[in-house]
């Protein structure tokens, strides 16, 4: 690899990890300004939508976060860093028999 590609995915990787650093504090702070009330609404309507997403539809990461969610692509990486895509794979692969049947592109 020449170094100025080197250098160039260097400085890639420092802005996604001082935007994922960020991005964890906002929503924290969101998280930490809410009544006990509103998180657990929150908590409430997130789950609802993993379970229909997830465990009723049997869909794919990108279709719960589509479809049963309504993100737009934004949310695919925000899903990974927060640790979804691997609640959504432990999920589908709970089983040999269940596979994503619901597939969004």
């Amino acid at each position: 690899m020449n170094d100025e590609l080197a250098k160039a995915l260097e400085q890639t990787r420092v802005i996604f990890e001082e935007w994922e650093k960020e991005y964890h504090q906002n929503a924290d702070g969101f998280w930490n300004s809410l009544s006990k009330e509103d998180q657990l609404k929150c908590f409430y309507s997130v789950c609802k939508r993993i379970h229909k997403g997830d465990i009723e539809d049997k869909g794919s990461y990108r279709y719960v976060l589509y479809d049963v969610f309504g993100f737009g692509t934004e949310a695919y990486a925000i899903g990974m860093n927060c640790g979804y895509m691997a609640i959504h794979n432990s999920i589908v692969g709970g089983t040999k028999n269940e596979v994503a049947t619901k597939v969004s592109v």
